[in-house]
């Protein structure tokens, strides 16, 4: 959760972060590239104001958001980044921002800590760190293992020569199970995060179906009710009126399928209960 601070003043807020950073007026003067007296005057009170580049560049040195520092808002944690103080390519940052990637799925990864610590394992997969090691040793096993076929030409030999062999690992193998491993464990650990909505959707369901059961009874024999297919078609119809494109015409129409499905339902089960 994000430090919230109480409610002040730009210049009392300024106060407050250079108190609590540990910063004096001349450091802080020096830093944003104006006079001791610039500061002095802004803190006081007085009439002297900051340049939006020096307010820009106080935010960037507390790393805190613009609007924390103006008093906007008393939650410091900045919201705007430039493409480069984030590390991002342009084109990572297009994907980003015309909804080529889902960015709240890559929120939820950044957020997690064993994503973090994923992409330090597919860093390592990319330049190679465990697998020249891999290599290496492959290679030792080759050498080894044609050295004792070769030189000693026994059959203990040639069948330590294959065990030998057999060692040898896939470059890569590790570094790929590693990253599967870590990547589906971030991914499980994000969903069991958010939950399911199956329960919340089937009580939703039932809690419907049940007043729909409700109404549609309503004065009859619980045990034996009389309900028709246009009773059931209109109560479920009027369980979805009220979603998003539900239209006149898009109801009629639904209507006319409900209804027709249900009678010919109907239909079939009075034939067979005939047949009986």
């Amino acid at each position: 959760m994000a430090q919230e601070y109480l409610p002040a003043p730009s210049n009392i807020r300024l106060a407050d972060l250079m108190k609590e950073h540990n910063i004096s007026q001349p450091e802080l003067a020096k830093e944003i590239g104006c006079s001791k007296s610039t500061i002095s005057r802004f803190i006081s009170g007085a009439k002297g104001t900051l340049t939006h580049e020096q307010v820009l560049k106080i935010a960037r040195l507390f790393n805190v958001s613009t609007d924390f520092l103006l008093g906007e808002t008393n939650i410091p944690d900045r919201k705007n980044y430039d493409i480069a103080e984030l590390g991002l390519s342009v084109e990572a940052a297009k994907n980003l921002y015309t909804g080529r990637v889902n960015t709240e799925v890559v929120n939820l990864l950044l957020e997690n800590a064993r994503f973090a610590e994923l992409t330090y394992r597919i860093a390592q997969y990319f330049d190679d760190t465990f697998a020249s090691g891999i290599a290496a040793q492959n290679a030792m096993l080759t050498t080894l293992s044609t050295l004792l076929r070769t030189k000693v030409k026994t059959p203990e030999a040639a069948k330590a020569a294959k065990d030998i062999s057999l060692r040898r690992k896939p470059v890569y193998q590790g570094d790929l199970d590693d990253i599967e491993m870590y990547f589906m464990a971030a991914v499980k650990e994000i969903k069991k995060g958010i939950g399911s909505h199956y329960a919340e959707q089937e009580a939703m369901s039932k809690k419907v179906a049940e007043k729909m059961f409700t109404e549609l009874t309503k004065g009859q024999d619980v045990q034996h009710p009389t309900i028709t297919a246009e009773q059931l078609t209109d109560a479920m119809l009027d369980s979805v009126s009220g979603m998003e494109g539900a239209t006149p015409e898009a109801l009629e129409q639904l209507r006319n399928g409900l209804l027709g499905i249900l009678q010919s339902a109907a239909e079939q089960e009075n034939a067979h209960e005939a047949d009986e």
